[in-house]
Parts: structure tokens; C-alpha cells; sequence
């Protein structure tokens, strides 16, 4: 197979050829990996926005989402705001496999049993 590369001229990011590395990772969840890490810090978006943005079920998306969680590249951080009492939801992504552990300086993540 031929590959043809054209030089960036605006609008690009720079990513680590490890990630393309691990065998384990399908190439769904490289891909969606790949357009996660190449959004600015911060980011707001949802499985559906995804799964809009390229024509893929929404299971799909989600199916990679969950492998990336399994694989330590997605870690789910629930937190409960003190005034509201409500929970949310923060994803954080990383280009390597996260160390085990709570988030820094985060509420530890809670899991919420199904009734």
C-alpha cells in the first residue's frame, strides 16, 4: 500500500505514533481516540455528537468508548456537587494507558448501582 501525505496548512494536531501501537485497541476505538485527543482542552461532546459526526451508530461509539475505559485510555470521573446533591459525568482521555488510582484531587469515582 502507497500512502500519500500532504503538508498541513492549518488546523492540525500533532499525535504519538504509540497509540497506533497497541494491538489490544480496535480500530474503532483508535479512531475515536484519535479524534478525542485531537479536540482542544476541554472539550464538551457526547457519544451522540460523535456518532453524527461520521455516520456510526451510536452503539458503535459507545462500544469504543467502553473498550477505550477497559484499556485505561478513558477514565470516568463522577462527581457530586456539594449544593445540588446531583451527579455528573466527566471523561478524561490519555494518550498512554492511565497508572491506577483516583484522579488528583477529585471526589473518588463513584459507581452507581442499577435498582
Amino acid at each position: 500500500m502507497r500512502v500519500h501525505r500532504t503538508a498541513p496548512l492549518r488546523a492540525f494536531a500533532a499525535l504519538a505514533n504509540s497509540r497506533f501501537g497497541d494491538r489490544r485497541l480496535s480500530w474503532g476505538a483508535v479512531g475515536v481516540l484519535t479524534y478525542l485527543l485531537g479536540l482542544p482542552n476541554g472539550s464538551w461532546i457526547t457519544e451522540r455528537i460523535l456518532a453524527a459526526q461520521r455516520g456510526e451508530g451510536c452503539m458503535s461509539i459507545v462500544a469504543s468508548l467502553r473498550e477505550l475505559e477497559e484499556r485505561r485510555y478513558l477514565r470516568r470521573v463522577v462527581r457530586r456537587d456539594p449544593v445540588t446533591r446531583q451527579y455528573s459525568t466527566t471523561c478524561e482521555v490519555f494518550e498512554r494507558p492511565y497508572e491506577s488510582g483516583s484522579p488528583a484531587g477529585e471526589l473518588q469515582k463513584v459507581r452507581l448501582m442499577a435498582a
